[in-house]
């Protein structure tokens, strides 16, 4: 993988050197059709909530996945005429320490009873997408316009929390006649094995984006929803043995939401600096929920499964007009 972003940048860093010499004779930029190629970097912070119903209502566990700093790099390709705007982008997640998850158990109604902090790792992670945008403007205007937008879009991460402490005011723990609050003194401190992640959020999404040129500078801005997003997630609970699976299914229909920015500077006419950000967010979806001992072998459960997630990236992009 690192020799695939090397490549690409000694790629890009040759390229930008030739319309240094030739930008005043470069094709106009009114071509019928052009291309372009882009070097991505990203920090994203983002936190996923997976939770489990033991009825509606009556919550039995939560898992919160914070993922303070992730960093990504990725390319995006594209091809465009004057109206239409075709791209397709792929990023990878670097394999480092990206914040803590938390873990919280109810064993009594409304009392939290146990509660633990691990250490949150990121095994792998790729964000891909792709995409298209219709270009509608006012006649013999090219410096504003406004686009509908269509992208389908799919998100994989795997998760590794380690280093687990955990405190517990269950029986189970303190080994008394009733429950107690994790923060209680009759709870017990507890050095605890961690929990593996893997979720994938294959979304639909549509909007309108706008965008405003003046002089070198172009600053785009849009928003999305999603008709319909499939959200698939296995926990893996370790223990001494093989551990435990649990795999929680859901599917939301226009609930997710993605709001994002970009501002641009032209170099010249092949080169391009271009700094985004974006915020996508999603309220609870319910949904079921497996569970099992082996990572095939699963039974649907009556329990009920949820899930929300929130994110936030800023990207910085150098962008090559081919």
């Amino acid at each position: 993988m690192k020799k695939i972003f090397f490549s690409a940048f000694i790629i890009f860093i040759f390229s930008s050197l030739l319309p240094a010499q030739t930008a005043d004779t470069a094709e106009p930029s009114n071509k019928k059709i052009s291309f372009y190629l882009q070097l991505d970097s990203a920090y994203k912070n983002q936190i996923f909530r997976d939770y489990l119903f033991d009825s509606p209502g009556v919550l039995n566990s939560r898992l919160d996945w914070d993922s303070d700093y992730l960093f990504n790099l990725g390319l995006t390709g594209g091809i465009k005429t004057r109206r239409l705007e075709l791209f397709i982008s792929t990023s990878f997640c670097l394999p480092f320490e990206c914040g803590h998850m938390y873990d919280s158990d109810w064993r009594t109604v409304g009392l939290k009873t146990n509660y633990s902090i691990s250490d949150l790792y990121t095994a792998f992670g790729n964000d891909s997408l792709i995409g298209f945008k219709y270009k509608i403007s006012k006649k013999n205007q090219n410096d504003f316009y406004i686009a509908p937008v269509i992208i389908v879009s799919n998100s994989y991460i795997s998760y590794n929390a380690k280093n687990t402490i955990g405190w517990c005011g269950d029986v189970g723990h303190t080994g008394l006649s009733q429950n107690y609050s994790w923060d209680s003194p009759y709870a017990t401190k507890w050095r605890k094995y961690g929990i593996d992640l893997t979720n994938n959020i294959t979304s639909v999404f549509c909007g309108l984006e706008l965008a405003k040129t003046i002089s070198a500078f172009e600053a785009n801005a849009g928003v999305l929803v999603s008709p319909y997003t499939y959200i698939f997630s296995v926990d893996h609970h370790l223990n001494s043995g093989e551990g435990h699976y649990y795999m929680m299914i859901q599917e939301a229909v226009f609930s997710v939401l993605d709001f994002y920015f970009s501002g641009a500077y032209s170099i010249n006419k092949r080169n391009a600096i271009i700094l985004g950000a974006s915020y996508s967010f999603s309220p609870r979806t319910d949904g079921d929920f497996y569970f099992g001992y082996y990572k095939t072998d699963y039974e649907l459960s009556i329990d009920i499964s949820g899930f929300d997630f929130k994110k936030f990236t800023t990207t910085l992009s150098w962008r090559i007009s081919l």
